[in-house]
């Protein structure tokens, strides 16, 4: 493995132990891998759409961006679906995210806190950036 796919393949699983843990801590029910599976894939999805639309953006015309939204909505189903195929192989899978644990868990209460708040900002940013980026890509031909 090159030295950025580990740097890749550890901030991946460093944003599902930290949405994991709170999930987990929120709710201790047993689907917290579930949970933060949906949140990374979700944030994936979003972040992919905050691409896709500032290219659409750029050209003036809609790339991957149906006209319709029942097609729209078939796409980025289909691209979620993805998502969570890809993460729960890379991440759930044979709990493969646990290979970085011991690192994770060698944090300072503190900054695992702030690593919470920087994910979930981050999450909140990216999901308005998405709604704003994709109101005016929606309006382009």
């Amino acid at each position: 493995m090159t030295k950025e796919a580990g740097l890749f393949a550890k901030a991946h699983a460093y944003v599902f132990y930290i949405f994991r843990r709170t999930a987990k801590s929120a709710w201790n029910d047993g689907l917290e891998d579930w949970k933060a599976l949906f949140l990374v894939s979700l944030a994936m999805g979003f972040f992919l759409l905050i691409i896709v639309c500032t290219i659409s953006i750029g050209l003036q015309h809609r790339v991957l961006l149906p006209k319709g939204k029942l097609p729209a909505g078939t796409l980025w189903s289909a691209i979620m679906i993805g998502f969570l195929i890809y993460n729960h192989h890379s991440l759930v899978f044979e709990h493969r995210w646990t290979r970085f644990e011991r690192e994770f868990q060698l944090q300072s209460e503190a900054m695992k806190v702030f690593g919470a708040i920087a994910l979930f900002s981050m999450l909140i940013l990216i999901v308005a950036t998405a709604e704003w980026t994709g109101s005016i890509a929606w309006k382009l031909q």
